[in-house]
């Protein structure tokens, strides 16, 4: 079978073009090897001469109030806010500047969760601000909480006696019914009283039917609201930054492909130079 000289000049030119760019390259090696050493070298310099990042993180659940989702995006503004930050900062008596510190809060997705991080330079500090944080914030959020559930109970309490009460008029009217059946009186006499006394006792069963629904309505919105708290607490710290390793290996990579166009770059300079198409 015979191979189309186009089709043999072209892969010879492509495998001419591969030798040439490697041969650069080793050419080259040492503006190559230079280029990286020098990003490596800084990487290393600016990892350690960087202040260290330390990182705390905790898992706070938000309120609810009633059944809808409870203000998880409130909840992150105020967990990030300086207000808080320098309210804890100010109680600690911890004499540092805010905006050393980083607070974040994450809504976790389709849950009543808030994963809350603080990143600092003292590691020390940093665990005991997201902790007085965290304490600032739970408190806060639960003064709702008790704001909107006192007077819940305080309905259901009075239910409960106006309960306690049906039953003892209940028990009062069963009373009267034996001690009818015991009294000197004419049947005609004994029918008229059972029938009040069957009556009355009608409107007390409803009236306890109403109180009892109340009752469980009450105890259905009780149940509906819940207070603020930490569920995972303040892990200990981190650091997180400088990531030394991983620095080191972008530099690499990075002093690497800047190292190959520089020497593909000096290449085509000293090919365009004067007198090089002589030699």
């Amino acid at each position: 079978m015979n191979i189309p000289l186009a089709a043999n000049t072209q892969q010879y030119e492509d495998e001419i073009d591969l030798r040439e760019m490697l041969l650069v390259l080793w050419r080259q090696r040492l503006l190559i090897a230079f280029v990286t050493l020098a990003a490596v070298l800084a990487a290393v310099v600016a990892s350690l001469a960087l202040p260290k990042i330390y990182r705390v993180e905790a898992l706070v659940e938000m309120e609810r109030l009633d059944q809808k989702s409870p203000q998880q995006n409130e909840g992150k503004e105020i967990l990030e806010s300086r207000a808080l930050l320098a309210k804890a900062l100010q109680q600690l008596a911890i004499p540092a500047d805010p905006l050393t510190f980083k607070a974040t809060g994450e809504v976790v997705k389709d849950t009543d969760y808030l994963k809350f991080s603080l990143e600092g330079r003292d590691p020390g500090q940093v665990a005991a601000l997201a902790g007085k944080m965290l304490t600032l914030f739970v408190d806060q959020r639960n003064q709702l909480y008790k704001e909107r559930r006192a007077p819940l109970e305080e309905k259901l309490q009075k239910i409960t006696q106006d309960l306690e009460q049906s039953e003892t008029e209940t028990g009062k009217i069963n009373q009267l019914v034996s001690n009818l059946e015991k009294a000197p009186l004419g049947d005609l006499e004994k029918r008229l009283y059972e029938l009040q006394l069957s009556q009355l006792r009608g409107l007390q069963a409803q009236e306890k039917v109403g109180l009892m629904e109340q009752y469980l309505s009450l105890q259905d919105k009780l149940a509906a609201i819940q207070p603020a708290r930490v569920v995972d607490g303040v892990s200990d710290p981190v650091k997180v930054r400088p990531r030394l390793l991983l620095n080191v290996a972008v530099a690499f990579i990075l002093g690497l492909m800047v190292g190959i166009f520089l020497a593909f770059g000096r290449n085509m300079m000293a090919g365009a130079s004067p007198g090089a198409g002589d030699k």
